[in-house]
């Protein structure tokens, strides 16, 4: 037998349109086509079938054995096929299926794990799988819809939305600051007490800027760890001071419960502008789950996102 890409569904229509009337020229003049074009395409699928559809005669047309067997098989396939664009038509308005989503730990347990029962309820058909680790993650490899990625993503495979810029901030508490006195300069950061994040690049380095002036260095820290909870639970525990992104740390500034440090110096830990995006490989134009899934986030994070720190909300330190 030969290769079956040569049948077409518009051949086997037109096939089982002839099986059904038994008569070409009937089916010819219904589909607007000529008579010899419609033979032509009945000879193409004996060809590649190697095989006798229809018997003819100068009154009608009647499938063999063979025709007749075809003809069931080519009504199930035309079918299923039917079935498949109904059910691809009836997604593109109700999400529904599988949809595997990718955050950093940290970001994914504070602010997409605490939505996701509301992400479900919202979309029943909807299956979530969030796996959350802090390695690279390639999504044509892994086989992710959607991941969350904090980078400068200058050049990309990738398509997304901008969640937000990513702005840090040095920070201690207020017992803290009143046991230690609060720096001024990012040179009097070597007399107090520094936690600071180690990951797999190594021990991450502070990098502040006022104006011309540029100023970085790895911090001689009290407490050093791969965990960024833990450092942060060290932070609100008075035990020293902390440079970390505003999604980690924002509520507790706008709380009052962690304290801005050196604003005018600008500090970082990236040589680069860093932004959160959502992104999604292949096209420019995501799946209906990747969409909802992506509207939903942004929707929920909001425009500032809601850990943006406002410094007009910000409480002095208590006296005592």
């Amino acid at each position: 037998m030969k290769s079956l890409s040569q049948i077409s569904a518009r051949s086997m229509h037109l096939f089982l349109a002839i099986v059904r009337e038994g008569n070409l020229s009937e089916v010819a003049r219904n589909e607007g086509l000529a008579a010899s074009s419609l033979s032509r395409v009945v000879q193409q699928l004996e060809q590649a079938l190697e095989t006798q559809l229809l018997y003819r005669n100068t009154r009608a047309v009647t499938a063999t054995d063979a025709g007749h067997i075809y003809a069931e098989a080519f009504r199930v396939m035309l079918q299923q096929l039917a079935d498949a664009q109904t059910q691809v038509g009836e997604r593109r308005n109700e999400p529904g299926g599988r949809i595997r989503i990718n955050a950093p730990t940290s970001f994914g347990l504070r602010h997409i794990g605490p939505r996701i029962s509301e992400l479900s309820a919202r979309y029943p058909a909807l299956y979530i799988e969030l796996n959350l680790n802090d390695d690279y993650i390639d999504p044509f490899a892994d086989g992710t819809d959607l991941l969350l990625r904090i980078a400068s993503l200058k050049d990309s495979e990738l398509h997304g939305r901008l969640i937000a810029s990513q702005r840090c901030h040095l920070v201690a508490t207020p017992a803290y600051l009143r046991r230690h006195g609060r720096p001024e300069s990012p040179e009097a950061l070597q007399h107090h007490q520094l936690l600071a994040y180690r990951g797999k690049t190594g021990l991450q380095r502070w990098r502040f800027q006022q104006g011309d002036r540029q100023y970085q260095f790895f911090p001689q820290a009290k407490i050093v760890s791969d965990n960024a909870e833990l450092l942060l639970q060290a932070a609100r525990n008075d035990a020293g001071i902390l440079l970390y992104p505003d999604w980690q740390i924002g509520e507790m500034l706008n709380r009052g419960e962690l304290v801005d440090l050196l604003p005018e110096f600008a500090p970082t830990y990236s040589a680069e502008a860093q932004s959160l995006w959502l992104l999604y490989p292949g096209g420019k134009y995501p799946s209906l789950n990747t969409r909802v899934v992506i509207d939903f986030l942004l929707a929920s994070f909001g425009s500032p996102p809601y850990w943006r720190y406002l410094p007009s909300s910000s409480r002095n330190i208590p006296e005592g």
